[in-house]
């Protein structure tokens, strides 16, 4: 067997690593969206049931990083200044294949931006809720005490509002 075969082989594993790496990360953004979805329709139970899968398919992907990690310090044979390996080194190695792991860092650093941003949409989301929630807490025990009288050990009549201290931040 020659280099170029073998060349081709340790590609094509980092061919299929880079594939497993799109897709997961095209099924993170769908159940990223279903939660949004979720937030917004207020279903708890559909929000904790999409976080486990959002959990259980987070695994998969670090699972698939790992090994494309792997499979790149194994193809690169010295990465410059002991830094960790780039794909710029495999093509250092690898030059007939220049294009298409070019193609491989493009869709890596398009997932990474999409993943990104979908997860800055979802923190968002859930930054404004709790917000909504704790105003809407705040104003039911406010109206509360409004139109309740609150009075002290002593019979005086008191000011500390009951309640008002739930679901506010620290």
């Amino acid at each position: 067997m020659n280099t170029q075969t073998i060349g081709n082989t340790q590609l094509r594993d980092m061919d299929d690593i880079v594939l497993n790496l799109h897709e997961i990360s095209e099924q993170l953004i769908y159940v990223m969206e279903e939660q949004i979805q979720a937030i917004i329709s207020s279903s708890p139970e559909k929000i904790e049931e999409l976080t486990e899968r959002q959990t259980a398919i987070q695994s998969e992907y670090k699972k698939n990083e790992r090994a494309f990690i792997v499979e790149l310090e194994r193809n690169v044979e010295e990465p410059q200044n002991g830094d960790l390996p780039r794909l710029g080194d495999l093509v250092r190695r690898f030059p007939a294949e220049e294009q298409k792991i070019n193609r491989w860092k493009a869709t890596l650093s398009q997932n990474a931006r999409n993943l990104q941003r979908k997860n800055k949409q979802l923190v968002d989301l859930l930054e404004f809720a709790l917000n909504r929630n704790t105003r809407l807490m705040h104003s039911f025990y406010t109206l509360f005490n409004k139109k309740n009288s609150h009075y002290s050990p002593t019979g005086q009549k008191s000011h500390i509002a009951s309640g008002v201290a739930v679901n506010q931040e620290a």
